[in-house]
């Protein structure tokens, strides 16, 4: 439903803009993982349904990257240069979305990150 939703709002008009992939369309997710110990960069691309959660996405990270302590790491948007850690109860799907929807009237350089939380 929700892809019916987005091909709705598609302008074809405006061809000078990039058109959405299927990965897009479909409830696929890329975040960049990186870890300041190690001073790496990975990528996981997950499908992950519109109502997960930061919370259950969290979960399902730390598992994927063999963490030991989950409650130094978040999931932060990184829009235009821009980080904002995620609420556990928003949903990134529906953040990815918006970007998508928002692409089309203006560039916009956007991605999840996940990594260790910062203490000042």
């Amino acid at each position: 439903a929700s892809s019916i939703m987005l091909l709705k709002s598609l302008d074809f008009e405006k061809s000078h803009k990039i058109l959405p992939t299927v990965g897009h369309l479909q409830s696929m997710l890329q975040i960049h993982f990186t870890d300041t110990d190690m001073e790496q960069i990975a990528y996981k691309t997950l499908p992950i349904n519109q109502n997960t959660t930061t919370a259950d996405l969290l979960e399902t990270l730390v598992a994927k990257f063999r963490l030991d302590t989950p409650s130094e790491y978040g999931l932060f948007q990184v829009e235009d240069g821009r980080e904002v850690q995620l609420l556990p109860s928003e949903c990134p799907q529906f953040i990815k979305n918006q970007w998508l929807v928002e692409s089309l009237e203006r560039d916009i350089n956007a991605y999840f990150s996940f990594h260790k939380i910062m203490t000042r």
